[in-house]
């Protein structure tokens, strides 16, 4: 259920690692940091909210997210989906 927890890597290199999530809830208890690389994340379903500590960006199916490395963030989805 967890964002966190429900990645699975799927494909790797030494440059990149593909994950594939489906999440059904918001990290509502933590902020989370990846200090080793940057993140893209694609939304393939449903809508939310990025929360970083540079502000807050809505989110809805087709969006790219770019979180740079260092950058604290959680993510809070607006239904189950």
């Amino acid at each position: 259920n967890d964002y966190l927890d429900s990645r699975k890597v799927v494909l790797t290199n030494s440059d990149c690692n593909i994950i594939l999530a489906a999440p059904k809830e918001s990290t509502r208890d933590y902020f989370y940091k990846n200090t080793d690389a940057d993140e893209l994340i694609f939304v393939h379903k449903g809508t939310g909210k990025l929360r970083t500590m540079l502000g807050n960006l809505d989110f809805k199916y087709g969006d790219y997210l770019l979180v740079p490395r260092g950058i604290i963030y959680k993510m809070d989805f607006d239904t189950e989906d």
